[in-house]
């Protein structure tokens, strides 16, 4: 996996874990904003539990007293003579021991025991009616609601209030007048079954939510707890994951290289042998050739007494001299060639604008008459190695002499261009050029585009600038048009 793979993976996988630490914080929050509202509730639940047991209390002994009533009581400074009771028959009575005694009828005894609680646990209680006959019995605003509720058939209003600051929960229910109750309120105008009131119960919410943020703190130290393991799991869950995608990395890595280097030794063997076949081919046909050549002029110089024919015999030896020399230099271009694949570049800064002005001066010295112009542009400088880029130059340079030859006007250029972001240097030629069909094996060893009588050459040059040019990490192609000339482009490190 290349270096992209890789950052593209490792984002990859720090947003999962990301994403997964979100959402397990998510859900422990949640989880802990659930239990404190249910902790609430379950508050709210045991105050709204205790106001029904106190009114199911007071409903039950005001049921015994209006069934076995009147209930008299001693007269001191709790307890006064009901004023509402004026016209009762033995309101107030006196023991035979000189105790004085009051009648308490079930509201009498209802407002009593809800001041005995109010004082003693906290726990409010009102009776209460829309149409009371004692003032202190008037409804607040919120028992109007509760009292106009039941009017429409509710049996029961409840909620947490604020009151003086402070959260109570209020819950109230009707007062159905029973037949025990005629008695006392027929004269109101009741009649069994009506809704003639209500009793509210105040229940203090504060004791209970003291014990509710006792359990949140318990409930949220335990899922924090649950929450840091989680998270532990999460990062133990990513590194391993890390791990083993760092192992998959490491290994397909190591298959990259592995097949990499198969590639490049399948690609040298393959480059081996085509070289190899041409080279047989070389062997069997250019080498034979300078070689019949030469015997077939032995056997003449042979067949002709040297005394008789001098001037025929030194002609003779002339071409044998010209073929064994041929011959010479084409095993010290092969073997130059097989050289090259045991040299490892150097790598130096080397001025190719000043290598190609010194080959130019070297070839308009092996042709003076010819009428060639050289345009070499100044200062390419590139990182190399000096003797290998020399041959490089020396063959491009040559080659554009050679086939330049036939031309009134040659011009040879060498210079550097922008291609794609990348600089490219050509050497650009007016001369013999080739067919665009033949681009693609020109390069390749012993292929020669032109018969040996049109233009010299061994078919060595080319692939030798090839296999130099790939040493150095660059690449070269063709462009060529016949009779038009042709420009081979190129890439170097450090242009």
């Amino acid at each position: 996996m290349n270096s992209t793979g890789k950052t593209s993976a490792t984002r990859l996988l720090n947003r999962f874990f990301w994403s997964v630490a979100i959402g397990w914080t998510a859900v422990v929050c949640v989880l802990i904003a659930v239990e404190n509202q249910s902790n609430s509730h379950r508050a709210e639940e045991t105050a709204l539990t205790q106001a029904r047991s106190n009114f199911q209390r007071d409903v039950i002994y005001r049921h015994w007293n209006a069934t076995y009533g009147p209930i008299y009581v001693r007269v001191d400074r709790g307890v006064s003579p009901n004023p509402y009771l004026i016209g009762t028959p033995a309101r107030d009575i006196t023991t035979t021991t000189g105790e004085k005694l009051t009648q308490v009828n079930p509201a009498y005894m209802t407002r009593l025991v809800f001041e005995l609680a109010a004082r003693d646990y906290g726990v409010k209680g009102h009776i209460t009616s829309l149409h009371p006959v004692r003032p202190e019995n008037s409804p607040d605003a919120w028992e109007v609601e509760a009292l106009k509720a039941f009017e429409r058939g509710r049996d029961e209003v409840s909620s947490v209030e604020q009151m003086n600051g402070e959260p109570y929960l209020r819950m109230m229910k009707p007062l159905v007048t029973d037949r025990e109750c005629l008695p006392c309120h027929q004269r109101q105008g009741y009649r069994e079954g009506d809704i003639r009131g209500g009793i509210s119960v105040t229940v203090p919410m504060e004791p209970l939510y003291r014990i509710t943020k006792k359990h949140n703190l318990v409930s949220a130290l335990s899922f924090a707890f649950l929450w840091i393991v989680g998270l532990g799991g999460i990062m133990m869950g990513a590194k391993r994951i890390r791990r083993a995608m760092e192992q998959r990395d490491r290994a397909e890595q190591e298959v990259f290289v592995l097949n990499q280097s198969l590639q490049a030794r399948k690609d040298e063997l393959e480059s081996a042998n085509r070289e190899l076949e041409s080279f047989n081919y070389t062997v069997s046909h250019d080498l034979q050739s300078p070689l019949s050549t030469i015997g077939g002029f032995c056997n003449l110089i042979q067949e002709l007494p040297a005394e008789k024919h001098p001037a025929k015999c030194a002609r003779y030896s002339g071409i044998i001299y010209q073929e064994v020399q041929r011959m010479e230099t084409l095993i010290k271009t092969l073997l130059d060639f097989s050289r090259l694949s045991r040299v490892e570049p150097r790598r130096l800064a080397v001025n190719l604008s000043q290598v190609a002005l010194d080959i130019s001066e070297a070839l308009r010295r092996t042709d003076a008459a010819r009428s060639t112009t050289f345009r070499i542009e100044e200062n390419i400088t590139v990182m190399g190695d000096p003797m290998l880029l020399r041959i490089v130059m020396q063959n491009l340079l040559a080659n554009a002499w050679k086939y330049t030859g036939k031309q009134k006007e040659a011009e040879i250029r060498f210079g550097v261009m922008q291609q794609d972001h990348e600089q490219v240097l050509f050497v650009q030629d007016n001369g013999a050029g080739f067919e665009k069909e033949n681009a693609g094996r020109i390069f390749d060893a012993f292929q020669r585009l032109h018969s040996d009588k049109e233009f010299k050459g061994t078919g060595i040059g080319l692939a030798t600038v090839k296999r130099i040019i790939t040493r150095h990490n660059g690449r070269i192609w063709a462009e060529g048009e016949a009779g038009k000339g042709a420009t081979f482009y190129f890439t170097l490190p450090g242009v």
